[in-house]
């Protein structure tokens, strides 16, 4: 696993992070509109503070949005770029969501993964992710409860 600096990213940052995630997601469309693809510049930028940035040196080698939700902590669009993957940059950023989500007393975390993509359902449940319920179209939401229980 390598480091990676994780910061939360600014207005200024919305184009890059648009961009990761455009060429994350882009290759998906052959067999269906993935929904992280709404997130233009534009998007980003209107909700700049939601989205985490993770850098090694100077590079953006990875991105996720995140947001408090009544159902538990939501996070989606998880980005890493591909020449970093498998290095532990979705792992250092989906734990900086969790400890994000604890700072502002949540203690479930939620995420919809697509039925079809057996390498995202392995990878969160992988961090301790349970399927929870269908979420229409094609996704369940997948639950973890996260920090000490009183």
């Amino acid at each position: 696993m390598i480091t990676v600096r994780i910061r939360q990213a600014r207005a200024a940052d919305a184009t890059s992070v648009a961009d990761l995630v455009q060429e994350i997601y882009r290759p998906f469309t052959a067999g269906f509109r993935p929904t992280a693809l709404k997130w233009s510049g534009e998007a980003v930028r209107a909700c700049a503070s939601s989205w985490l940035m993770a850098h090694r040196e100077e590079e953006l080698v990875g991105v996720v949005h995140q947001m408090p939700d009544p159902a538990g902590h939501t996070l989606d669009a998880l980005s890493v770029s591909v020449p970093w993957r498998r290095r532990g940059i979705g792992t250092q950023l989906a734990a900086a969501v969790e400890e994000r989500a604890l700072g502002l007393g949540t203690r479930r975390m939620v995420v919809a993964l697509r039925d079809s993509l057996g390498a995202n359902i392995a990878f969160f449940t992988s961090l301790g992710y349970r399927p929870a319920q269908p979420f229409p179209p094609a996704h369940h939401l997948y639950v973890k409860e996260i920090g000490a229980q009183e």
